[in-house]
């Protein structure tokens, strides 16, 4: 049996989900990266890339800070969640409910659901670890603790 780990399990919960987002994120990206969706924000492709890339180093940023027990790590993974959650439902969900030839079909739709539903799960853990953090830090004479010993 493996040893207990240290990070609660809405932290480990937060973890899992953000590696779980990457192959969908990532996937669903390049297919719309083919589709030329970054036209239609008026980017072209290497600008819209590096923004991409971006998101992927707050994330990972977010991952190291949160597995340290920062808040601000589970701050940064809220936001994170939050943007593809909303990013994916205002412009594809739409297409997941209603289009019946949309891209490469079943595969296409799953991989929109997929990333809604992960960045769903990511941002309610996200929400639980900060809620959880949040009761376990006892307040100073200040009314506020750090997170340094005194």
């Amino acid at each position: 049996m493996p040893p207990p780990s240290p990070l609660g399990r809405a932290v480990r919960a937060l973890l899992t989900a953000s590696v779980a987002s990457v192959p969908l994120t990532l996937t669903h990206s390049v297919e719309d990266f083919d589709a030329g969706v970054h036209g239609d924000f008026g980017l072209a492709l290497l600008p819209a890339a590096f923004l991409l890339s971006l998101g992927y180093a707050a994330q990972l940023l977010g991952a190291i800070l949160s597995a340290r027990g920062h808040r601000l790590g589970h701050l940064l993974n809220l936001v994170v969640a939050l943007v593809w959650l909303v990013g994916a439902v205002a412009d594809h969900l739409d297409d997941v409910l209603f289009a019946e030839d949309y891209r490469r079909g079943v595969a296409s739709k799953a991989l929109e659901v997929g990333v809604m539903a992960v960045a769903a799960v990511w941002a309610g853990v996200s929400l639980l670890a900060l809620r959880s953090q949040q009761r376990q830090q006892p307040t100073g004479a200040a009314g506020r603790w750090r997170g340094r010993p005194r």
